[in-house]
């Protein structure tokens, strides 16, 4: 169980969010100090937190994408074996957002599907899942599947009250304003214009929210102020009933220039291509095509955002449409023509990749279902350890090749006694702090077991690629985590269980070689390790 101090966990989140501010440097120096001090602290979880806001802020930063992409990869292993769910759940959907930089759509649905299965147990914490909720909108909304990603809004809305910090806050309210202009922007293209109206006034209303929310970056409340004024003047435009050049709204328009300035100062590749390509579309619908052409904008750098990529080049044409009024000849026609059925396929083509988001969201969660049983049916619901039904399949498994392996028998002195004099609370509880001293000994490729009643169970093995334990050495390995159990108990407060309680164990040990020249060894070697937890029990006894 990971056991970091909450406020360590908040600040990794903090970092995150400082990341995608205006001075990301400091806050990866940050994340980097955090990251020494949590692997010297031995919090994994805070470490791995971490190295997330750091390979978050190279996706932001466009490094090489091999590079993103191995960081990403390991991100994920790491998770993995940390068993947090809610951290494999952040692993995978930063992975998603790396795999839409790239275009790779399937990968995207995979890892976001994934990370949201993850994340829909109640019981975890709620700032990781909000953090899950809000990265994977990300990673879908380069995609254009908005109404997933509102309802992805919708939940991290939620669960925001019941955040350490509520850092995801801004980022919700920032990006659900993006969202309504990039969904009208597409709108449009289509045709749909009421839809498109109906959006950009959902689009104010999501202005109006963030305007009273802690937005910290500048950037962000930079764009938030742009789409304020820009929504404004669209929807006039639109909604103009005798479309004049004179009905232009000058202080408007001279606003977002100001605002068009300020966001081309700090380097912003989402909002800025949106704004030139709706005041060039106002524009034109109020009859100034002539300095339409003057808002158009230029190339769009990378950007997650599709409707940054395309709502342009589909203003420019309407724009240079206008210009060859009376005499358009028939290759722009053709060519309007062609834009249209674009727009249409490509409108049919994001819902069928919503439909296939949800149906692998669904079958992530059935997948993940069947894996809880099959875990649970293999655990011990009092101490969380493996059990004796996952003893028994090792006993009757035989290694592919040969494998030294330790076997430690553990058996609590008198416990009958601790039942009879404290009572059987007490005595369950006794029994889950023997459980977790015994989980804290195990390393990767150890195994703790809960037998039944008192009894445990821990195999070390030695996996002949990674050679963590030397064969020769694996007895003294044993013999040396039955000393530090021992010494771990005896430094156990157990009055705090009740009063007057006090727990020893006895500890049997063995050592074989495993493999399919020896059949039977698995048994051999439990018999060993409990003749000698007999005689570890015999001089106990006698000692007392």
């Amino acid at each position: 169980m990971l056991s970091s101090p909450p406020a360590a966990r908040a600040h990794a989140y903090s970092l995150m969010e400082a990341v995608q501010g205006e001075a990301p440097e400091d806050a990866v120096a940050g994340l980097e100090a955090l990251e020494r001090e949590a692997l010297r602290q031995g919090w994994p979880d805070v470490a791995l937190l971490a190295q997330a806001g750091r390979v978050m802020h190279a996706l932001l930063d466009g490094a090489e994408p091999g590079r993103v992409g191995s960081a990403l990869d390991g991100l994920v292993t790491r998770a993995e074996a940390l068993h947090a769910p809610e951290l494999l759940g952040v692993a995978l959907a930063l992975r998603a957002v790396g795999a839409a930089t790239r275009g790779d759509g399937a990968a995207v649905l995979d890892d976001a599907g994934r990370a949201l299965a993850l994340v829909d147990d109640g019981s975890l914490p709620a700032l990781d899942r909000c953090t899950v909720l809000v990265v994977c909108a990300a990673a879908y909304n380069s995609l254009s599947l908005w109404e997933l990603v509102d309802e992805l809004y919708d939940r991290a809305s939620a669960l925001a009250p019941s955040c350490e910090e509520p850092v995801q806050e801004a980022a919700v309210a920032v990006n659900r304003v993006l969202l309504r202009l990039e969904w009208s922007s597409v709108l449009l293209e289509l045709g749909e214009e009421q839809a498109a109206v109906e959006q950009l006034q959902r689009c104010g209303e999501a202005v109006r929210l963030a305007a009273v929310t802690r937005i910290r970056p500048t950037l962000w409340r930079l764009d938030v102020a742009a789409c304020g004024d820009l929504v404004a003047f669209v929807l006039a435009a639109l909604q103009e009933p005798v479309p004049t050049s004179s009905a232009v709204p000058e202080r408007l328009l001279a606003r977002l220039h100001r605002h068009r300035e300020a966001l081309a100062g700090g380097d912003d590749v989402e909002v800025l291509p949106l704004l030139g390509a709706f005041v060039a579309l106002g524009l034109l619908r109020l009859g100034d095509a002539g300095r339409a052409g003057d808002w158009l904008p230029g190339p769009v750098r990378q950007s997650t955002s599709s409707g940054a990529r395309s709502f342009p080049a589909w203003v420019r044409a309407q724009v240079l449409s206008a210009r060859a009024a009376g005499h358009a000849d028939d290759a722009l026609l053709a060519l309007g023509e062609y834009g249209a059925l674009v727009a249409r396929s490509r409108w049919s083509a994001r819902r069928g990749t919503l439909a296939a988001a949800r149906s692998r969201i669904d079958g992530e969660r059935v997948s993940l279902e069947h894996r809880v049983l099959a875990r649970d049916v293999l655990l011990d619901p009092l101490t969380g350890l493996s059990n004796r039904r996952c003893f028994e399949r090792w006993l009757a498994s035989v290694p592919e090749q040969d494998r030294p392996t330790a076997l430690m028998l553990v058996d609590l002195d008198d416990f009958k006694l601790v039942n009879d004099v404290h009572g059987h609370a007490a005595g369950d509880e006794t029994l889950r702090r023997v459980g977790g001293l015994l989980a804290g000994l195990v390393r990767p490729g150890d195994l703790a077991l809960r037998l039944g009643g008192d009894e445990f169970a821990v195999l070390l093995a030695v996996d002949r690629e990674a050679g963590t334990i030397p064969a020769p050495d694996l007895r003294a390995t044993a013999s040396a985590r039955a000393v530090a159990l021992h010494e771990a108990v005896a430094g156990t407060d157990w009055t705090d269980v009740a009063a007057g309680l006090a727990v020893t164990l006895s500890v049997g040990v063995a050592v074989a070689v495993l493999g399919p020249r020896s059949p039977g060894a698995a048994e051999r070697l439990y018999r060993d390790a409990d003749a000698d937890l007999y005689r570890a029990k015999g001089w106990s006894l006698a000692a007392g």
